[in-house]
Parts: C-alpha cells; sequence; structure tokens
C-alpha cells in the first residue's frame, strides 16, 4: 500500500459493521493518487442477490456475512492495496501500480472467490457470490468520477452476463453500455414481456420465434439461446462475443431425467458431476458452464424445448427470476401458438 501515513489518521474513519474503509477515505485515496499521477485499478464489488441473504436469515445473519466477507477481502488484498465499504452491499478497492490487464486479472481472479462458503455457526454455512466491476487510471479515465462511471458499466455488464464475475472495462466492448435506472429496469422487464407476446403471436410463427430470439439473447446477454429437439437444434441465437457455433443436441429422455414436472423448467448456476454425470458430460463436453431450459409444452403436448446455454463465463451464471419467469413465458406462449395451429416445430425448418 503505497501512502501508509495517509492512513495514520484515518483508524476513526472506518464503516461501522465491516471495519474496512468508509467511502470517504476511499475516495480521498483515489484522489491523493491521480493527484501524484500514479497509476491504480478501481474495483467495486457488489454481493449477490443479497436481499434474499436477508429476506430468508435474517438481518442479523446479512450483517455477519457482510463483516466476514470484508475480513477476507483485506485478507486477500494484503497490502497492496485498500478496502472500502461504498453503501448497502458494495465494496470499493484501489490497488495502485497494478494496471496491466493480466496482473489485474489476477488479483481480481483471487478476490472474487471471498464469498464461497461462509462457515460460521452465524452463518449456516452460506454459499455466496460476487459480482465485480474494474476500470483503471489513466488508461480508462483521467478523472475519479470518470473511472467510477465505468466501472459501473463494467459492473453491469457483469450482472447481465449473470452474475458470479468479474468484468475489467475494455472500451472496445463496453464504450456503448448505458447504466439503466430501477425505474428503467422495470419498464425493460415490462417491455420484454410485451415484446416477446407480440412477436411470438404475430401470425408468422416462425418469424416470431426468430425475433424474439433475438430480443431474448440480446436483452440477458445469452451466449446460445435455442429451440431444442430431440433430432436437432432449431432458430439458434449468438451472442456477438459468444466464440462458440458447434453446440448439439442433448437426447430429450435426459433431460426429462431432471426437468421439474411442475414448472416444466431445468436450470444449473454452474454445471458440476453431483446432480448427475451423464447430462454434466453432455453440457461440458459442448463448452457449457451454465444451462437453462423450459419445456415447450401444452395440453400434455411436448414440442421440445428452450434452452439457454453460458460459455463466456466459466463460473457459471446465477439464473435471475426475471431471466426464468421471461423464458418461460416465451416457452408457453410458443407452445400455445403451435398447439392450436397444428404445427409441430419440424415443420417451421
Amino acid at each position: 500500500m503505497l501512502f501508509e501515513e495517509f492512513f495514520d489518521d484515518k483508524y476513526d474513519k472506518t464503516d461501522e459493521l465491516t471495519k474496512v474503509y468508509n467511502r470517504e477515505v476511499i475516495f480521498s485515496y483515489m484522489e491523493l493518487l491521480v493527484s501524484k499521477n500514479i497509476p491504480f485499478c478501481l474495483c467495486i464489488l457488489d454481493v449477490d442477490n443479497f436481499k434474499y441473504v436477508n429476506d430468508g436469515h435474517g438481518h442479523k445473519v446479512g450483517d455477519r456475512a457482510l463483516y466476514e466477507i470484508s475480513r477476507r477481502m483485506e485478507k486477500i488484498i494484503g497490502d497492496i492495496g485498500v478496502v472500502g465499504r461504498y453503501g448497502g452491499d458494495e465494496f470499493l478497492v484501489v490497488v495502485p501500480k497494478i494496471v496491466e490487464y493480466d496482473d489485474v486479472w489476477s488479483v481480481w481472479h483471487e478476490l472474487i472467490e471471498c464469498p464461497r462458503k461462509l462457515k460460521s455457526k452465524d452463518l449456516n454455512d452460506l454459499n455466496m457470490t460476487v459480482t465485480m466491476g474494474s476500470s483503471r487510471f489513466p488508461k480508462d479515465s483521467t478523472n475519479i468520477d470518470g473511472l467510477f462511471e465505468l466501472a459501473d458499466k463494467a459492473l453491469y455488464r457483469g450482472k447481465m452476463k449473470g452474475r458470479n464475475c468479474f468484468i475489467i472495462y475494455l472500451a472496445e466492448k463496453h464504450a456503448n453500455i448505458n447504466l439503466k435506472t430501477e425505474r428503467d429496469k422495470v419498464m425493460s422487464s415490462t417491455y420484454i414481456y410485451a415484446t416477446i407476446y407480440k412477436k411470438a403471436t404475430q401470425g408468422d410463427i416462425r418469424q416470431g420465434i426468430i425475433d424474439s430470439m433475438n430480443s431474448l439473447g440480446s436483452f440477458f446477454m445469452i451466449d446460445h439461446l435455442c429451440i431444442s429437439t430431440n433430432k436437432e437444434l432449431l432458430f439458434e441465437y449468438f451472442h456477438p462475443i459468444c466464440k462458440k457455433k458447434d453446440f448439439r443436441t442433448i437426447p430429450s429422455e435426459l433431460m426429462y431425467k431432471h426437468i421439474n414436472n411442475h414448472t416444466g423448467i431445468f436450470y444449473r448456476n454452474s454445471i458440476d458431476e453431483y446432480f448427475n454425470k451423464e447430462l454434466a458430460y453432455e453440457l461440458r463436453s459442448q463448452g457449457i458452464y451454465s444451462s437453462f431450459w423450459v419445456e415447450i409444452k401444452a395440453h400434455d403436448k411436448s414440442f421440445g424445448f428452450v434452452r439457454a446455454d453460458i460459455t463466456e463465463n466459466p463460473s457459471g451464471r446465477i439464473w435471475q427470476n426475471l431471466d426464468m419467469d421471461v423464458l418461460l413465458n416465451f416457452a408457453n406462449t410458443l407452445a400455445l401458438e403451435l398447439y392450436y395451429q397444428n404445427i409441430n416445430l419440424d415443420d417451421l425448418k
């Protein structure tokens, strides 16, 4: 850590709950680094779905989790940088003199492991994750407001990618990201529901599927989205940054073993071998780290599955309620259109 003397009188300016520095200290430290033209990287770290921890386990457990995560963050960062609490479930990390992409990647790769399997009698062995967005001075911006905005864009990209990951800002990839307010997010979810229904029921089912999948894949940043039958994959959508193009079908009978009979849904945030080695092998052999499936079914007639795959994030994707609700809505709408028009998916090739 540079300028240890800067922190000598700052010990009374720590966050009361987590005992890391408060936001005032962190911002003052960044101002000092900028004034002396010392390169540094900034990271905004957000605890994923923290509201569910508070709602499901109580605020006492939530507070304890934030404290334990803070301790782990400080241990990992050590004396190469500083850790602070920005507010709520968000933290700031500043690491001076480490700005090369690969070097920053190595630090954040270790930091992202900080919340896993918090073991304590108070924490019920919580298995939590974080999402991180990072920017660098002076490469990305020469002022703190600019750095914070770009780190926020990277964080937003990580959340849309499925959380449980870190994103280092790169202008060529992230410059055009538009940050959304909470109102924007609500309006976007309402809009996407209406858009999918309109496109899927426009009369031309084939074009409706194509238009719907383009909207869904783009909105949720899904690497690979398709309609899967027992014979083949239909209407495949590939996200622009997805390098893989060679996906293949998975036998329906294998999926039916794992589908939830009530919802018609199967998903895994990250692929592991514990749920079924055969299915895990099928997914991993296609380079899939996370997958979501929902059956296209109406009145006991099954047409296939809507399938969404994540390949670009080795940590997988934490599927959110909105993701699953919209994909389920699309599958159900499509199933009813196929059923009442007496059309099979094979007829649409």
